[in-house]
């Protein structure tokens, strides 16, 4: 596609250019959208886009509204919103438009973990493994620990790496379960994993509260949340990339490793992650493991995980 403002930097210190990003996502667009057959990744779903319209060390904005001058191609999804009225959140289901979206400045896309056709009944569950800066080896065990409590209950997710601080756990679902059950799974399932190394992890939402810990983030689980879609940039000094990875190189990688120019095989790698059976969650049993464990499912919380009295 022609790019306008080709030469505009998007990231200054690294010389990266509008040009250089678009053409990243020219690159990863069908990989991004998913594989037939399978739950996808990109490809319709409600999108929020974390733009740059002046690069990544300028203010920034996350949209959910798709702009009026967006193309008929890319699809709307009304979402109504608390206070009344709605949401139109942008939808794309081909590869052509997650350039055109880069071409508007669009850094990294952020996407629901259920689709535009079943809003209610998610086919990812992403648990989100959030350490303190520098915290390598606290996240790198917080990350096993969770795929140790799935393997427990026959199930098997795949890692990725965030470019940002921490890593992911993703699985891919039947979606036949509500958001309910998904996010009560999820919440049981992330403190399993912190009940068993309470001084590497921790479900405290509260930063004061964690003191050092790993925070295992069930929240990415909750309707409207977002995750940040694998192969999508991160607004990071090197321009580093978000990406699958195999469970074998866990400990030898960091969250950044891999960079816009830099990406090797992790489009293989994601392809084959993606081919797996969409897994059933056994609900009934990780919520009465979680309960023998002590672990808290029932505290009220708001959205951002906030302790609430009502």
């Amino acid at each position: 596609m022609e790019v306008s403002s080709p030469q505009k930097l998007l990231y200054p210190a690294d010389g990266v250019t509008k040009a250089h990003v678009v053409a990243h996502y020219e690159r990863v667009a069908t990989a991004m959208l998913g594989v037939s057959g399978r739950p996808p990744l990109l490809a319709g779903r409600p999108l929020t886009l974390q733009r740059f319209p002046n690069g990544i060390t300028a203010k920034g904005f996350m949209q959910k509204n798709a702009a009026k001058y967006f193309p008929a191609s890319i699809e709307r999804c009304a979402v109504p919103k608390r206070g009344g009225g709605e949401t139109l959140y942008p939808v794309v289901t081909q590869a052509h438009d997650v350039a055109y979206l880069a071409n508007q400045n669009t850094v990294t896309f952020h996407m629901w973990t259920s689709s535009a056709a079943r809003p209610g009944y998610p086919d990812w569950m992403v648990i989100d493994l959030d350490p303190e800066d520098g915290d390598l080896a606290g996240v790198r065990t917080a990350t096993r620990n969770v795929a140790d409590v799935l393997a427990e209950f026959d199930l098997e997710g795949f890692p990725v790496a965030t470019g940002s601080k921490g890593f992911h756990v993703w699985l891919a679902l039947d979606g036949s379960l509500h958001f309910n059950d998904v996010s009560r799974t999820a919440r049981a399932i992330g403190g399993l994993a912190a009940s068993r190394s309470p001084a590497v992890m921790t479900t405290e939402f509260l930063k004061k509260e964690r003191k050092g810990r790993v925070f295992v983030d069930w929240l990415r689980n909750n309707p409207t949340a977002t995750v940040v879609v694998p192969l999508s940039l991160r607004p990071r000094s090197g321009a580093p990339v978000a990406v699958p990875l195999r469970w074998d190189e866990l400990n030898t990688v960091e969250p950044t490793s891999w960079k816009i120019d830099d990406l090797g095989d992790r489009v293989d790698v994601l392809a084959a992650a993606l081919q797996r059976e969409p897994q059933s969650l056994p609900t009934t049993q990780i919520i009465a493991a979680a309960e023998q464990a002590g672990v808290d499912l029932d505290t009220p919380h708001d959205r951002f995980g906030r302790r609430t009295t009502t």
